[in-house]
């Protein structure tokens, strides 16, 4: 190879590595890469983005700080509070799943009984009126009475105590509303299953008297001969063919 050939071939390798070490000077430079925040700077960020309603935000943050510092103590923190921004953000089930994760891996922590009314509450609140399916609400009860039961003096049992009230409430008026509708439609075995749950379960049940009148009547009816029964329906279907 000639003299000529050869400076040339120089000169094309010169100009590739120029060109190389540019890239990575600008790479250095122009887009330097951030290091990680500390996992406190970062937990306390994702705290201040949930106090702010900046719920999206903040379940970046403490997932970020999940992935990066899973061994750390504000990993803890960050999984409790990411089920909490989820719980404000309305999405229940992702809450939820997020309160059960941690009370599955650390079962001796002291935010345990947190974790449990939390789960108590996304039930409570996804729960329906009272003539609707009622599987939320007893999802509900169960979990606030398994935090009496597993942790009766914790401070979160008042509140729970009063959530757990307005479950059974729900319950009996949602049994009360049913028997009511199989007793207008003449369904009286059905009626006087409901109104008998109604009496034994609920005790305290404010429309208690109506109950056990109601399922007086249905056992009159059911156990009248057949030449008599007719009669009985007719004045009892009338109380509610009357206008008041």
């Amino acid at each position: 190879m000639r003299l000529r050939d050869v400076l040339k071939v120089l000169a094309v390798v010169a100009v590739l590595a120029f060109t190389a070490n540019c890239a990575t000077v600008k790479g250095w430079f122009g887009k330097k890469k951030v290091p990680d925040r500390p996992p406190d700077v970062m937990a306390e960020e994702g705290i201040k983005k949930l106090k702010k309603k900046k719920y999206d935000d903040a379940i970046e943050t403490f997932e970020k700080v999940k992935d990066r510092y899973p061994y750390s103590e504000q990993a803890l923190l960050a999984q409790i509070k990411l089920a909490d921004a989820y719980y404000y953000k309305k999405k229940f089930d992702e809450a939820l799943a997020a309160y059960k994760e941690f009370e599955k891996l650390h079962p001796t922590n002291k935010a345990v009984p947190y974790c449990i009314f939390r789960q108590g509450l996304c039930y409570y609140r996804q729960r329906s009126t009272i003539d609707r399916d009622q599987t939320f609400t007893h999802k509900a009860l169960t979990e606030f009475r398994r935090l009496k039961q597993k942790f009766p003096k914790c401070e979160y049992i008042p509140k729970a105590e009063k959530y757990m009230a307005r479950c059974v409430q729900d319950l009996a008026e949602n049994e009360f509303y049913v028997a009511e509708f199989y007793f207008k439609t003449k369904r009286y075995q059905a009626a006087l299953d409901r109104y008998q749950v109604v009496l034994q379960d609920y005790p305290n049940f404010p429309k208690k008297a109506q109950a056990q009148k109601h399922l007086e009547e249905c056992q009159a009816i059911l156990n009248a001969p057949p030449e008599k029964k007719e009669g009985i329906v007719s004045k009892v279907t009338s109380i509610f063919d009357a206008k008041w």
